[in-house]
């Protein structure tokens, strides 16, 4: 060993602490990135993958399920859809006769504008 400059024992004493921490702490380093590289990370792409799978498995049986419902809705009898196309028919109408009022109104305002000027 090299002869230190210091001539405290004390001062000697925790330097050559220091320096063991220091050896220490890179080697754990190492052992904490090998262990990780080797084992950590494989098993968690693993269960993430196996997550992925789990997951995409479910959402197609979920898509299968609310596929054979639309076809279900489709096969349903007609007059559900003339059922509805009737009632959208009376809106309609009852929509346009409201403004064919309202416009009948608004013209004779209009008229009787006319014979002030």
């Amino acid at each position: 060993m090299s002869a230190s400059p210091f001539q405290d024992p004390r001062a000697n004493d925790l330097l050559s602490r220091v320096s063991d921490d220091v050896s220490l702490l890179r080697q754990d380093i190492g052992n904490l990135l090998s262990h990780t590289t080797r084992h950590t990370l494989p098993a968690g792409m693993r269960g993430l993958a196996d997550s992925a799978k789990t997951r995409l498995a479910s959402g197609k049986l979920y898509t299968a399920e609310q596929l054979r419902a639309l076809r279900g809705q489709v096969n349903q009898p007609a007059a559900a859809w003339v059922g509805g196309a009737l009632l959208f028919g009376v809106i309609a109408a009852g929509v346009y006769l409201f403004c064919s009022g309202k416009c009948d109104s608004l013209c004779e305002f209009d008229d009787a504008d006319d014979d002030v000027e």
